[in-house]
């Protein structure tokens, strides 16, 4: 039985990562945006969905927005996953915010005086460069984001810690069961981090920078010191 909770939070923390890192790019460009009522719309969308508590939110859309005319009723899946995907979009679009600003902007305005436009110096010079600070603060998200999957069991969905507090009921076992339990997200999260640390080091920016700091193999024996 959690062989199978645990297969479920594994797929529910992976689609909210996934959905909450294309989020944040879409939030983060639009936070800096050069038209003011853009940055200021995004603002207050990203407000209201960090205001309130994640797991009130969740209530919110599997149990409110049903009793709204012509809104749909949701799976408790699709709920979860929607819910914390949104949740973590919102708090990365700070991260991608402050990594693009990090970009000296003389790089863009190097690129607009090439000719390339304004999507093409964005995509291939400015973040490339700002992925070297994106990453590795969203790989920290990442690892909070695996832990508010232990939510979702409060609307049905069957992840480790609804089987869990099953596997309590029955045995009476509450000590081993929980202590179980926290081993198996300690090991989720150090495997998200691990693979969060293997993304930085094939960023474009790191890259040339080992690169740049490997000596060459045609540099005289002495050039290293």
């Amino acid at each position: 039985m959690l062989i199978q909770g645990l297969w479920v939070t594994v797929w529910v923390s992976s689609c909210i990562i996934l959905g909450a890192a294309l989020g944040a790019i879409m939030l983060g460009v639009l936070r800096v945006s050069r038209t003011g009522v853009i940055r200021v719309l995004s603002m207050v969308f990203i407000e209201c969905i960090r205001g309130p508590s994640a797991l009130v939110l969740l209530f919110w859309v599997f149990y409110a927005l049903p009793l709204l005319p012509g809104m749909p009723q949701l799976s408790p899946l699709a709920a979860a996953i929607l819910v914390l995907a949104l949740d973590g979009a919102v708090y990365g679009a700070e991260i991608v915010r402050a990594g693009i600003e990090a970009v000296n902007r003389g790089q863009a305005d190097a690129c607009h005086a090439l000719g390339l436009s304004r999507f093409q110096s964005f995509t291939k010079v400015v973040l490339p460069q700002a992925l070297s600070q994106i990453v590795p603060a969203f790989g920290s998200l990442a690892r909070g984001m695996i832990k508010w999957t232990s939510i979702v069991s409060f609307i049905g969905v069957q992840d480790i810690l609804y089987v869990a507090n099953n596997v309590r009921a029955q045995t009476f076992e509450t000590t081993i069961v929980f202590c179980l339990l926290a081993v198996l997200y300690w090991i989720l999260t150090v495997l998200c981090g691990l693979v969060f640390r293997e993304l930085e080091q094939v960023l474009p920016l790191n890259r040339a920078l080992r690169a740049a700091r490997a000596p060459s193999a045609y540099a005289p024996a002495g050039a290293a010191q």
